[in-house]
């Protein structure tokens, strides 16, 4: 008949390691208590000799075990050890003399050990012992048997070193061997839980342009520049910060004890480790610019939060025109804000809030030739207290999640609806300019849409100037040739939108086939009073003309710009100076105002006509004085 089932809870089971050492005290106490027979040899019964072999057989397995076996008394005196003891603990066991638990385990963990297996009768608990490259680490079982302690150790080293190195990986950029996101991620998530009552900052540095470098110079430079901008941001943190590696080109550092103020001149000496010296390699002289976003961090704070808030401070910084530094204190408006983004962005995954999605439109005057008005369509939204806001959450949040493509394809379906439902406007505008976002030309299902959506509507196609900016342009100047020939076969033009803001050079426009150019309105403010502005806006404007493009000023505020426009030979003008920007379905009905540029015609006509009259006096003085 088969045993009953053990049913003792198995934390109050003897182990096997602990039977072993039972019935090798169990052998010693046959040999003291045996009764003798008349011969003198001890009279041991077949019960006896059976538990007598066992026993021995359990004597030979203890001393023999795979593992370190030691037994000692309540107090943590050592009664006996195995020959796998004796070898791993040979400089603390010795024979012939009184060895204590606390020579194997160091004083602390020996009092625990012992207190513990008094209080519950088991413990267990993992050991380092030795010294510097020879230590070891140890899994110790202990248990009470009896009077006795019984306790196997086994060396988990090899084990203990590979969880050591995995972790190591999992929390550790292999390029540069800085923090990855998870390990930043830990890290932060321990200052902000911890009690430190001192402040502390984040610095977000995004290298500016760096996918260029892969795709002129190659992966391997690419790779020696990655891990030489660690080097050049470590030399300058101070000793208690942390550097980590969060993605291809951008790093966040973790300055403990820094407010807003003192973590800004830090990121000051960051940016000149990364500008001041060009980067060297195989012959090469490379320039590496960054930008970089500042922001304090604090409980309650959450740490998502806080490199959400960095990330848009570094965000700010590459609008503002890269290379700079943006700091940002934030509060409970901020947070809010930020919270809102993030709602926002796990929206825009699953669907698109087309309920609070407005159309506007801004008209485009031409102001070189004779030609209808156009138009460029802006996107607003629907605000919870019923007012229209700009778009500018809902876009961070889209950039955010990867949105982008979705808010597009929205907007280029409802301009073509309004043109298709509308034939007789659309046969009066010259064309509806639309924007498309970097994303969204990556993004092959939105072109492949995009460009059936067009050809599906020839007439309206034809209607439309997609607007891209120089910076995506150049960013993957083959991918954007590629879906600029797309887009035209299916008979749509191409704009570049914010041109001069980027790169700051012509020679890529032999590339990219567009029709017209948009100056930047950082050029066109105040282009009437300074020179410098001035000669910038002639030379794209020739160019332009040059190259069978038009060109379009933007944020025409003021007549006396608008003069200077004319007299350069910009094509098209764009600002508040003519309209704001109203629902699209206002042009329906209501005339753009062109006032601005009769008057302004009529001013340039006047200067001209007293140039000339002044330069024919200038002419003919001459001719007075002779007759005279």
């Amino acid at each position: 008949m088969d045993s009953p089932p053990d049913t003792a809870p198995a934390s109050r089971r003897p182990s096997p390691l602990s039977t072993l050492a039972s019935a090798v005290a169990h052998l010693a106490r046959f040999g003291a208590g045996a009764r003798l027979d008349a011969s003198g040899t001890p009279a041991v019964d077949d019960t006896h000799r059976r538990a007598i072999e066992s026993a021995r057989h359990y004597r030979h397995l203890y001393y023999s075990a795979p593992v370190a076996l030691v037994s000692t008394d309540a107090a943590g005196t050592v009664l006996r050890w195995n020959d796998r003891a004796d070898i791993g603990f040979a400089d603390r066991l010795r024979k012939g003399r009184v060895n204590t638990l606390a020579m194997v385990m160091g004083e602390a963990p020996a009092a625990s050990l012992l207190a513990e297996v008094a209080r519950r009768g088991l413990h267990r608990v993992e050991l380092r012992a030795g010294a510097g490259d020879a230590q070891r680490v140890w899994t110790v079982d202990a248990s009470a048997v009896g009077d006795a302690v019984e306790i196997s150790l086994v060396d988990v080293s090899e084990r203990s070193r590979m969880t050591e190195s995995l972790e190591y990986m999992a929390h550790h950029d292999v390029l540069t061997e800085r923090l990855n996101r998870r390990g930043l991620e830990r890290a932060l998530d321990s200052l902000l839980a911890g009690d430190a009552s001192g402040p502390a900052a984040l610095v977000y540095i995004d290298l500016d342009r760096f996918k260029a470098i892969n795709d002129v110079f190659g992966h391997g430079v690419g790779d020696a520049v990655v891990v030489e901008v660690a080097e050049r941001l470590d030399a300058v943190l101070p000793e208690d910060a942390a550097l980590a590696r969060i993605g291809g080109d951008e790093y966040v550092a973790l300055l403990p004890g820094h407010d807003l103020d003192s973590a800004h001149r830090v990121a000051v000496e960051m940016l000149e480790a990364l500008t001041s010296l060009p980067f060297l390699g195989d012959g090469l002289r490379l320039s590496v610019e960054a930008s970089l976003g500042v922001v304090e961090v604090a409980a309650p704070m959450r740490t998502r939060e806080a490199l959400a808030l960095a990330d848009e401070a570094c965000a700010r910084s590459k609008r503002g025109g890269r290379a700079r530094i943006t700091a940002v204190r934030p509060d409970a408006k901020a947070l809010d804000e930020l919270r809102e983004v993030v709602r926002l962005g796990s929206l825009l995954k699953t669907r698109l809030p087309v309920e609070r999605l407005r159309l506007y439109a801004q008209p485009i005057v031409p102001i070189r030739a004779a030609r209808p008005c156009s138009f460029e369509v802006l996107l607003r939204t629907l605000g919870d207290d019923g007012r229209i806001e700009g778009p500018a959450r809902l876009l961070e949040a889209a950039e955010r999640s990867g949105g982008m493509p979705r808010i597009d394809r929205f907007v280029l379906e409802q301009t073509v609806e309004h043109l298709a439902s509308h034939p007789e406007h659309a046969a009066g505008v010259e064309f509806y300019a639309v924007n498309l976002s970097g994303p969204s030309l990556n993004d092959e299902r939105f072109v492949r849409d995009a460009v059936a959506m067009l050809r599906a509507h020839r007439d309206i196609a034809g209607k439309l100037l997609l607007e891209i900016t120089e910076a995506v342009a150049v960013y993957d100047l083959r991918g954007a040739r590629r879906f600029i020939d797309a887009f035209r076969e299916a008979g749509a033009s191409i704009a570049l939108d914010d041109f001069g803001a980027g790169y700051t050079s012509f020679a890529y426009l032999k590339h990219l086939p567009a029709s017209m150019i948009k100056i930047d309105g950082q050029f066109v403010v105040g282009v009437e009073r300074d020179p410098r502005q001035r000669g910038i806006v002639q030379a794209i404007a020739r160019l332009a003309h040059e190259l069978d493009m038009s060109c379009l000023a933007e944020w025409v505020e003021e007549p006396a710009t608008l003069r200077t426009l004319l007299e350069l030979d910009v094509d098209y003008a764009q600002g508040y100076l003519f309209e704001r920007p109203v629902a699209i379905e206002t042009w329906l009905e209501r005339p753009v105002t062109l006032a601005p540029l009769q008057e302004a015609r009529a001013a340039v006509s006047h200067a001209a006509g007293v140039a000339q009259l002044a330069q024919a006096e200038r002419d003919a003085a001459p001719l007075v004085e002779a007759a005279r």
